[in-house]
């Protein structure tokens, strides 16, 4: 999933519930810039999300492991694996560390283990759009799930996403007035595309704005 919008902070709620109810046990990396402060809106800035699944990283530190990957490749290569199944590997062991330690810790019961990644738009310079589809895939394939929020304009390799959403409005205080809007998506199911939700009427959205942001 791939949401966008203008505000930071609003975005980083609607995640931050969707997420919850998705999957209770999800962690959140948010890519910051050196000394960067939240504004007191955020709720990053909070406290809400145990420090053991919260992580902030710079964007050098979420740049593609192609040396890596090439490397441990190299060590374990059989001649029976297929083409398939190595693309999958390399592709895995492309992802940064810390993304390979969040999936190795599993998923809660049969449901996919949800990572967040929030202020995604700051990776552009160092992930290229090419290796989206595969970093997905990867993902996918160790029982992951990728929220993804992107402060700005949608990536160009956005339709590697099942789901895109687009948060229409700017201010986090009158969050209730704001529209959710799904551009990509299901065909059934409050994901499907063209449907949109006002805040203040769009559960669990709703009970977890209205409960935690005051």
């Amino acid at each position: 999933m791939v949401m966008y919008g203008s505000s930071r902070p609003l975005l980083n709620w609607v995640a931050y519930a969707l997420a919850s109810a998705a999957d209770p046990g999800f962690v959140w990396t948010d890519v910051r810039l050196e000394g960067e402060v939240l504004t007191d809106v955020d709720p990053l800035s909070r406290n809400l999300i145990p420090p053991d699944r919260m992580n902030v990283v710079s964007p050098a530190g979420l740049i593609p492991n192609d040396a890596v990957a090439n490397m441990a490749i190299a060590g374990v290569i059989r001649e029976e694996e297929s083409d398939v199944a190595l693309g999958r590997l390399l592709d895995f062991l492309r992802l940064p560390p810390g993304a390979q330690r969040l999936l190795a810790r599993g998923s809660s019961g049969n449901r996919p283990k949800v990572l967040v990644l929030s202020n995604a738009h700051r990776l552009v310079a160092v992930w290229p759009a090419r290796a989206l589809a595969p970093a997905l895939g990867a993902i996918v394939g160790a029982g992951g799930s990728l929220f993804m929020t992107f402060a700005d304009a949608p990536p160009g390799s956005h339709d590697a996403f099942e789901i895109r959403l687009h948060l229409e409005g700017g201010n986090s205080k009158s969050w209730r007035q704001t529209t959710l809007r799904v551009e990509k998506g299901p065909s059934a199911g409050p994901f499907r595309p063209g449907s949109e939700h006002r805040l203040g009427e769009f559960d669990p959205v709703a009970a977890v704005l209205a409960r935690d942001f005051q």
